[in-house]
């Protein structure tokens, strides 16, 4: 029923199209069915006894059901087609944004390259069921029924003699196609193993080649392929065994029609036209039942795929309970104005699994339009911290709150500080109050304005040349095409301090008043960190900033230092 239901869901959007297909496959045997019967005509009847013109006619009406299946066909080929791009983009179009709604950091993260294969291989998998299987199961399905119906009204003993092997193919493809959901769900998870590998590979090309273990990571590699191999193997070899045992059956159907239709010429029960009917339709039984028995496999597929993408969903899914009567998703209600502080009560937070606490007890209170560095050693929390404010991570305990200017001036005057000033918990809901420039070369493949535009979807070109000044990028406009200049996957094609540097300017293009910058200048010089500062402190001077930094001269340029 699980996957039935999913199937149901899946087909939403699609069911004209699919139901359309149908009615186009049904009218397809039709004429199939139609043509056996009058070449029966023909041969029995027309060429014995028919005038020049019932000759003409009847060829006319030939023609015309075999131009009438080719037009179906392709227009069932057609539909097809349109359908299964549409639903393949569907799919991963929903699946995609699911992972942005997945929680962070909880220890159930998935491998990026274990994720690109299901969103390819497994929604091909699932669209290729849903659009192109399904639908053709069902007309088959009339195929077998006409045919067997036809062929009784020829011969009911023959009809029922080849029939009676369907239960037994029945049961045997049931107990096949538990063996190959196995065979296949390891075959599916193999792929995601060499899929990780290589996308790894193509990361981190330039670290490999320093440690001088490129060639044993290709061996590994081609010990993942060896065994995807097998597994392949194992399946493909189970299959032509069970196809050759369901084919050497059907086959024998197949001759028994044939010396049926050679013993009644032979006795006259039968004419030449029923003979060449009786040998279509054997093909009209056998080849839909061969059919559906070699469907069944697609369908299990499909079901090891859809456990597969239902993974990607189970956690947001699990999480959406929670926040009932809440406001969840990218929500900008909690958004607030003016100069904003931030307090830090007690917090305490440790990650799943982790032996100990990263964050242990840490209180402050980071004052409207202050400048705070965080230092600290290695390992102390400082980017977990961060992390927290931004909501990808709830705290075990303690409280975080924002608050603006206005409600702290409120509190002891008497006043209701609701009235000119406003103060919330720290969630998910309120990151549209941070500007968050992370660590390190965080640049996507796409142009520069592409990945300023990520911060800022409707950045003006003013917006974005100003933020490229405060982030010491002006070089961008040197480039070949200035600002729409196409730049590598993590910034390829720009030295390091390019790439922070347009990274900075991205965050900038953030609406938010509270801006955590984690080791921003990490890849510049000295003389342009102290520029970079200076710019950024000279831009907003009324904004909040949280500085993770190793570096005393930054420090120095701050309202305060918080060790933890």
């Amino acid at each position: 029923m699980k996957y039935i239901a999913w199937l149901w869901h899946g087909t939403k959007g699609f069911r004209i199209n699919i139901v359309a297909r149908i009615l186009a496959g049904i009218a397809r045997v039709a004429c199939g069915l139609l043509m056996i019967w009058l070449s029966k005509r023909f041969i029995d009847e027309t060429i014995r006894t028919g005038s020049q013109d019932d000759i003409v006619r009847m060829i006319a009406f030939l023609v015309f059901t075999v131009v009438g299946t080719i037009v179906l066909r392709l227009l069932y080929y057609y539909m097809t087609a349109s359908a299964m791009v549409k639903m393949t983009n569907a799919l991963r179009l929903f699946y995609f944004g699911t992972l942005f709604k997945r929680p962070l950091f909880d220890g159930h993260e998935l491998h990026s390259g274990d994720v690109s294969s299901r969103l390819s291989k497994d929604i091909e998998t699932v669209s290729t069921s849903v659009i192109d299987t399904l639908p053709q199961m069902a007309v088959t399905g009339i195929q077998l029924v006409g045919a067997f119906l036809l062929m009784r009204w020829f011969d009911a003993r023959l009809a029922w003699a080849l029939l009676l092997l369907t239960p037994v193919m029945v049961v045997v493809g049931k107990l096949i196609s538990r063996k190959l959901r196995k065979m296949t769900l390891d075959i599916r998870e193999g792929e995601s193993r060499i899929q990780m590998q290589v996308q790894e590979g193509v990361e981190y090309n330039a670290v490999l080649r320093s440690l001088e273990s490129e060639n044993w990571v290709t061996e590994r590699l081609g010990l993942k392929q060896n065994k995807l191999e097998r597994d392949v193997l194992r399946r493909t070899r189970f299959t032509t065994v069970a196809r050759f045992a369901i084919g050497s059956a059907f086959g024998l159907g197949y001759l028994l029609a044939f010396v049926w239709g050679g013993l009644g010429l032979r006795d006259g029960t039968i004419t030449f036209g029923v003979m060449t009917s009786f040998l279509q339709l054997v093909g009209q039984i056998q080849h839909p039942i061969l059919t559906l028995l070699g469907m069944v496999p697609q369908l299990v597929h499909s079901t090891a795929s859809i456990d597969r993408l239902d993974e990607l969903t189970k956690k947001v899914v699990d999480d959406a309970g929670a926040c009932a009567g809440e406001t969840c998703g990218n929500e900008r209600g909690n958004e607030l104005r003016g100069r904003l502080g931030l307090r830090l009560e007690n917090v305490r937070f440790g990650y799943a699994g982790g032996d100990c606490e990263i964050v242990r007890n840490f209180s402050h209170d980071f004052m409207p339009g202050s400048k705070a560095a965080i230092m600290g050693e290695t390992g102390k929390g400082k980017t977990t911290l961060f992390r927290l404010l931004l909501g990808f991570v709830k705290p075990d305990s303690g409280r975080m709150v924002i608050y603006s200017k206005a409600a702290v001036a409120n509190v002891g005057s008497g006043e209701r500080s609701e009235m000119r000033g406003k103060s919330v918990d720290v969630s998910e809901e309120t990151r549209s109050n941070f500007v968050y420039v992370p660590q390190g070369n965080t640049l996507m493949n796409g142009s520069v304005r592409y990945n300023l535009r990520l911060a800022k979807t409707d950045a003006t070109e003013e917006e974005m040349l100003r933020v490229l000044h405060i982030a010491c990028a002006e070089f961008v406009e040197t480039l070949p095409d200035g600002i729409d200049t196409e730049i590598g996957e993590r910034g390829h094609g720009l030295s390091e301090g390019q790439a922070q540097r347009i990274a900075i300017a991205r965050g900038l293009l953030r609406p938010g008043n509270i801006l955590l910058f984690d080791e921003i200048s990490s890849s510049l010089d000295e003389a342009t960190e102290a520029e970079l500062y200076r710019r950024i402190f000279e831009a907003f001077p009324e904004k909040t900033m949280i500085f993770v930094t190793h570096r005393t001269a930054i420090c120095e340029m701050c309202d305060e230092t918080v060790r933890l």
